[in-house]
């Protein structure tokens, strides 16, 4: 597949995006965090040899790449996370330098003119202008442009002059509901006098004026479920700043213009990602110690990583109990349950059926789910969702337990088939036709050759072509049974997931 951005990378790098793109659509490369340390890599090196001649055009090749790498493994949504968190990163980068260079600008333009000027041309100018830099007009203008929610406000920080409560609400980012909110209350007391006390006989012009209802936040304030009718390439991949391409000053062109230089920093901000992604296991097992407490009875189901870091650091200062279910078809939950016991922990490995027998005698439920939904939906392996409703049902708390960049801004609804599952070979749940016939026969004597099977064996032999088999290899789990997320960064409750996401991701 030809990339329009094609110019922007070399030839050699168009050759390792191919070889991913192959491995991933041949499922050599299996697993979350390994698939996201493959695409960080390969990010990074695009960027290290992009050749560009404006900012957009390397975010633009970014996502581009980003989406043909997810349309070759569709089953891995971290193709799509790390793309997304790439790109917010080094936009995040951009506009830091793209303010210190304005105000640079400004400060040359107060100055008459006289002096040399002073606009940062390499990588360690825009470093050295980010430290301790005190806001600016330049910088209120540029951080204004940038974060919509604040040009009301008259402070880069988004205080306000609304009072207590128009902080809390600021603080949530509700600007609409601050003002409204605040009206009503300057209404109520009759105004502010110029003490900032309230004074029921002097009302000011903006306290007589009728009080204006709560609204609710801004679409662009928090993550929105997507138009379902939109191109989901392009929904995932949208652009952060397409609204304010058009209103780009000659300043902020000729810098975009001259972002070649900023590529050790966006090269930088990549390499803090993929350290974060590297240290997941230590970073998420360094929790245990808050969650788990000695005497428990603690259920999972599958092998999961992250969830083996997790329990194997518990257990350096508790003594607990880890049942672990076998997961079938793929049982994989035994080699879950050899890895535990050969850490020192104590370890019951049952059947799928002993699930809802021995639930009440657990304290909570772990869960490594494959991916973390927009919604708080888990995409978890089969077998998941009857092991978290049997869990709601006798009241045990279910705790997912992932790295951040297992957390995706995609809902539900937007990979609802059967591709996204991924489904196993139906050979793990029912053996092929020839090998029945072949065990049928051996059970009643001597195997007969090829081709000479009596008429019931052919009978059972067409039954078994007409029976379709499905193995999905994942389910889906809904948020409302998910009582903790743990990740790199805390615990979080699915409530706040949103907010989560957002500094992630951003409101796109």
């Amino acid at each position: 597949m030809a990339l329009s951005t094609e110019s922007v990378s070399k030839p050699n790098v168009h050759k390792r995006i191919d070889a991913l793109a192959t491995r991933l659509r041949r499922r050599q490369l299996i697993g979350s965090r390994e698939v996201a340390l493959e695409v960080v890599r390969l990010l990074r090196d695009v960027v290290a040899g992009a050749k560009f001649s404006f900012f957009q055009q390397l975010v633009d090749h970014l996502e581009e790449v980003g989406r043909l790498l997810q349309e070759a493994g569709p089953k891995e949504l971290v193709v799509t996370n790390m793309t997304r968190r790439i790109c917010m990163l080094i936009r995040e980068e951009y506009q830091t330098a793209l303010s210190n260079h304005l105000d640079d600008t400004d400060n040359t333009g107060g100055n008459g003119g006289a002096g040399p000027s002073s606009s940062p041309n390499s990588p360690s100018d825009f470093a050295s202008h980010t430290a301790g830099a005190a806001p600016t007009p330049a910088l209120s203008r540029a951080t204004s442009s940038f974060f919509p929610e604040r040009r009301e406000s008259g402070d880069i920080l988004g205080r306000t002059t609304d009072g207590p409560l128009g902080s809390i609400f600021n603080l949530l980012g509700h600007s609409n509901a601050t003002e409204g909110a605040s009206r009503s209350a300057l209404s109520a007391f009759g105004g502010l006098g110029g003490g900032g006390t309230a004074t029921p006989g002097m009302g000011s012009p903006a306290s007589s004026a009728a009080p204006s209802p709560i609204q609710s936040p801004e679409s662009s304030q928090i993550l929105q479920r997507p138009n379902p009718f939109a191109n989901a390439a392009d929904r995932n991949f949208a652009s952060f700043n397409d609204d304010n391409a058009a209103a780009n000053t000659p300043e902020e062109d000729d810098f975009s213009r001259r972002s070649f230089s900023l590529k050790p920093v966006f090269i930088e901000a990549i390499a803090e990602l993929m350290d974060e992604v590297e240290t997941t296991y230590r970073s998420v097992g360094e929790q245990a110690i808050e969650h788990i407490h000695s005497g428990e009875f603690i259920m999972t189901i599958g092998h999961s990583k992250t969830v083996e870091a997790f329990l194997k650091n518990a257990a350096r200062k508790r003594k607990f109990t880890v049942i672990c279910a076998e997961t079938a078809p793929s049982f994989s939950g035994q080699k879950a349950a050899m890895a535990y016991s050969s850490a020192g922990i104590a370890t019951i490995l049952i059947p799928d059926s002993n699930i809802f027998a021995l639930l009440p005698r657990c304290s909570k439920v772990l869960v490594g789910p494959h991916v973390i939904l927009a919604d708080g939906a888990l995409l978890s392996i089969a077998g998941s969702l009857p092991l978290c409703l049997a869990a709601n049902r006798m009241r045990v708390p279910v705790v997912a337990v992932g790295g951040m960049f297992k957390f995706s801004p995609i809902y539900w609804g937007e990979a609802a088939d059967w591709g996204m599952r991924d489904l196993g070979s139906p050979e793990e749940v029912l053996p092929s036709t020839e090998e029945c016939v072949r065990a049928s026969s051996s059970l009643m004597g001597a195997m007969p050759p090829l081709g000479s099977e009596d008429d019931e064996d052919e009978d059972e032999a067409e039954e078994q072509e007409e029976t379709e088999i499905l193995n999905p290899y994942y389910d889906v789990v809904p948020a409302d049974l998910v009582s903790l997320y743990i990740s790199n960064l805390g615990g979080h409750p699915s409530s706040l997931l949103y907010r989560l996401l957002n500094d992630m991701y951003g409101s796109s």
